[in-house]
């Protein structure tokens, strides 16, 4: 029986057919997904402190529901399933559209930036932002996972329940439509 034992411990991992396997605890997890979570939110609910509270409810879910996760596959593709749908659950909850918040991304000033480079950032984020509101909310949830958490094209599939290659047409027309926005908003700022 002892002889069992240890050869069940020394096993290796199991593992699926792409022979991925996810060895890291919880810890060092949420240390690497913790500022993508919160940049996703951010994008999405423009009010940096309701983020941050959606944030830390995504990650109490995901430690609640840790035993359930499946090492098999990406831990992005999972955290942001549970980020997306918390996020859905807001929305819902507030029966609201999200409103801007002005410093989106970072409420911290960087002391290396100098002024003139600080307002062009934010009015620069502000227009991106702006102009993502008037996108689709398919087009909205695939660039924000895309760009904004930094998700591969497979990855944001999962989270989202759809194809591959509907994601890729998602977010190229997403792509296609914002260049057509910024061109419309630069001949009606050259007037």
């Amino acid at each position: 029986m002892p002889l069992e034992r240890e050869e069940k411990h020394n096993a290796s991992p199991p593992e699926d057919e792409t022979g991925y396997y996810e060895t890291r605890d919880f810890t060092e997890l949420y240390d690497e997904y913790f500022d993508r979570v919160n940049r996703y939110l951010r994008c999405r609910v423009y009010n940096s402190w309701d983020a941050d509270d959606l944030t830390t409810a995504v990650f109490l879910k995901a430690l609640e529901k840790f035993d359930q996760y499946s090492r098999t596959r990406p831990f992005a593709a999972w955290i942001f399933r549970i980020a997306h749908n918390t996020f859905i659950d807001y929305i819902r909850k507030n029966r609201e559209v999200p409103t801007e918040d002005k410093f989106l991304l970072s409420d911290e000033p960087d002391d290396t930036w100098q002024p003139e480079q600080q307002a062009l950032s934010k009015e620069t984020l502000a227009t991106l932002l702006e102009r993502l509101d008037r996108l689709t909310q398919d087009q909205r949830d695939v660039l924000s996972l895309r760009y904004f958490a930094e998700l591969k094209i497979s990855q944001v599939a999962d989270v989202l329940g759809k194809t591959e290659s509907s994601v890729k047409m998602i977010a190229y027309r997403g792509l296609q439509q914002l260049q057509k926005l910024y061109k419309e908003g630069d001949r009606n700022e050259g007037k």
